[in-house]
């Protein structure tokens, strides 16, 4: 894929107290990292990116030099993704006007990579930051051209960021909003997914999903008269929508997604892994 995603350097300003604490806090970076070398996108860094503070005394070149296991994965991820050359400020060309004034939430943000993001319809990917947390920023140019840029600090909001630019198909979405909660999207069917939903019913089906992943147990799940979670029984096999699939003898399992929809899948453990969706209950009419 030819989509840029800047590393916002600014989202660095000395703000953790400890490495420890950015290792931590860095951990949903990662989860984008890896999501967009799997896209491989383009990733756009600025020159100074790696002299920007973490904590007061270290910066982001400070990596380099340490050891230990918990940090091992989380520096190699950044360290390989983040220095293939070269930097988008030692080119030729800028899609910023290095002349004008780019001004961000009251900051003054020229010949950052703010704009050069903006001006190149691209993504921002921050580091965790109040300013830069999952959102869509507003650059103003000269006082007047204004740019809406997203900028990412997780994976399903970066997820969503490419889910729009054509990058990531609807069910690559899902499996990356969804990455480790209870629902699981990796063996949704793509003919029984949402190729004909509306957007409304899509909109449904995610307030529905986030309500599933949110509940803290199963009991509540299995309690909750909005999901209606219940076993799928089909009165017999002519009417047993998975007869001629791996999936025959499963014990399925379905629920609501805002009527007529329903969710079709299995539980494994602590994860539902989800097969199928219906838009109109004629097989829930069934079973």
């Amino acid at each position: 894929m030819d989509e840029s995603i800047y590393l916002n350097e600014l989202s660095l300003d000395g703000q953790y107290n400890s490495m420890e604490e950015f290792f931590q806090a860095a951990r949903p970076f990662m989860k984008c990292l890896k999501l967009i070398s799997d896209k491989n996108c383009q990733i756009q860094k600025h020159s100074m990116l790696y002299g920007r503070k973490i904590t007061k005394d270290k910066t982001l070149n400070d990596l380099r030099g340490m050891r230990g296991d918990s940090v091992t994965r989380l520096k190699s991820l950044l360290l390989s993704v983040t220095d293939s050359p070269p930097f988008w400020d030692w080119k030729e060309e800028f899609a910023q006007d290095l002349t004008a004034e780019y001004i961000c939430d009251n900051e003054n943000v020229s010949a950052t990579s703010l704009p050069e993001a903006a001006e190149d319809q691209g993504v921002l990917l921050s580091f965790p930051h109040k300013k830069y947390q999952d959102k869509v920023l507003r650059i103003v140019k000269n006082g007047r051209d204004i740019f809406s840029l997203p900028a990412a600090a997780t994976v399903s909001f970066m997820a969503k960021c490419l889910m729009d630019k054509g990058v990531l198909e609807f069910n690559e979405y899902l499996s990356a909003r969804y990455a480790d909660t209870r629902l699981n999207f990796s063996m949704l069917e793509p003919e029984y997914g949402f190729d004909n939903f509306e957007k409304e019913e899509v909109d449904d089906c995610l307030r529905t999903f986030d309500k599933f992943v949110s509940i803290h147990t199963w009991d509540e799940i299995y309690r909750d008269s909005g999901l209606n979670y219940k076993k799928y029984s089909p009165g017999s096999d002519a009417y047993d929508w998975f007869r001629r699939t791996k999936y025959r003898g499963m014990s399925i399992a379905k629920f609501r997604c805002g009527n007529p929809k329903r969710c079709f899948g299995f539980r494994e453990g602590d994860v539902f892994y989800v097969l199928r969706m219906e838009r109109d209950h004629k097989i829930s009419d069934h079973g």
